[in-house]
């Protein structure tokens, strides 16, 4: 155990695996995952960092006090500029500074709850040869109990790929009469996402770790997805990007306020409606109110963007192995991905993400149209047709 604020100390043991959890303001929540990380079942052989960063509640006197009393091995490192992305280089360097490193490194976010073997599913991945590992997580199912109507248009509109798993079946959902399903994670793998995800240290360093990155060349749009543009470079350079769909994390349904445009399919006008750290019954009301006017076909968009385009980018050949899902369209999506790249020699992450703004723009709904098609035709020969 290991309590400081500036980068260099001397740890109690070597960690086979470290965890890094960027903090601003997660006095409501951090105790929690905390709690959820020492109840791992390979607790003995990890280290957490918490990067505190521009905190103006007890965030980091939680953590210290935490510390004192865990046998979990616990750093606070503390970072002035109120930057996550910042915060998680700020913690992995730290890591990889050590005389020995861990074997493993791990993204976590400080709202997050982690189920007791999910290191341990992580750790096996590896075992297993991913160099990268990707892991479920969706939001806490509380929100979906708070907002009735948003749940129900979700399931008619999108499917229930932002469910997690308990959730669908306790809402006895047929999911074959659903669009996007947790399926298409089985089929194009799932986005690196920075509140759970693992890498390699010798992969990490290869691929010279976090960075902060933009999405114009003047950089001005800092990337705040952090785990995304690392994936790419991976799968760029031929690190093996792996998948674990069960244990799934669970995290604060606050995300559904501060990325809008992501949860909703648009970005909200009253975004102060409330802080959006509060995560409470009421403030909720007002999203499962504004159920019928979100703009659905957006979030379908996005969908198409994000979990189908997207992965095909940087492994073409999901989209050569899933063409069902894209149709008629599959054969000049490829050759138009494939003549991109001939263009570029390993290109930046801003890059692959206008070009899948660009194909969304394109091709997007053309495509949605293809995939409802294709999932029509699953439903009416649920044994006969398969995907590729």
């Amino acid at each position: 155990m290991s309590i400081v604020a500036e980068a260099v100390v001397k740890r109690d043991r070597r960690s086979a695996t470290g965890i890094v959890i960027p903090a601003r303001n997660e006095s409501g929540f951090i105790i929690r995952t905390l709690q959820a990380l020492a109840a791992q079942d390979v607790r003995d052989r990890c280290e957490v960092v918490v990067v505190e960063n521009g905190s103006d509640d007890d965030t980091a006197s939680q953590v210290a006090e935490f510390a004192t009393q865990s046998s979990l091995q616990v750093t606070l490192l503390q970072l002035d500029p109120a930057s996550a992305v910042a915060a998680r280089i700020h913690g992995m360097d730290y890591l990889m500074a050590q005389e020995q490193p861990p074997d493993i490194l791990v993204s976590a976010d400080a709202d997050t709850v982690y189920p007791a073997g999910w290191l341990s599913v992580l750790e096996s991945a590896v075992e297993a040869g991913a160099d990268v590992v990707a892991s479920a997580g969706y939001m806490d199912p509380v929100l979906w109990s708070w907002c009735p109507r948003l749940t129900s248009r979700y399931v008619e509109r999108i499917g229930t790929i932002f469910f997690d798993p308990d959730t669908t079946a306790s809402l006895g959902v047929d999911e074959s009469t659903c669009l996007f399903t947790t399926q298409v994670y089985e089929d194009f793998g799932r986005p690196v996402c920075a509140p759970g995800f693992g890498i390699t240290a010798a992969c990490y360093k290869q691929l010279g770790g976090f960075r902060r990155e933009h999405y114009d060349a003047d950089a001005t749009r800092e990337i705040l997805i952090a785990g995304l543009p690392l994936m790419f470079r991976a799968e760029l350079n031929a690190f093996r990007v792996g998948y674990v769909r069960a244990p799934w994390w669970l995290t604060s349904p606050r995300r559904l306020v501060s990325e809008p445009e992501i949860q909703l399919g648009r970005t909200l006008q009253d975004t102060d409606m409330f802080p959006y750290r509060e995560v409470a019954p009421e403030a909720y009301i007002k999203f499962d109110q504004a159920a019928d006017s979100i703009s659905y076909q957006d979030l379908l968009l996005n969908c198409v963007r994000d979990y189908l385009l997207t992965p095909s980018l940087t492994r073409p050949q999901l989209l050569r192995r899933n063409a069902a899902y894209f149709g008629t369209l599959a054969a000049e999506l490829n050759q138009t991905i494939n003549r991109w790249h001939a263009e570029r020699f390993l290109p930046e992450p801003r890059h692959l993400f206008d070009l899948a703004t660009d194909l969304t723009e394109s091709y997007g709904a053309r495509v949605l149209e293809g995939f409802a098609e294709f999932r029509a035709r699953q439903r009416e020969q649920p044994d006969s047709l398969g995907r590729d």
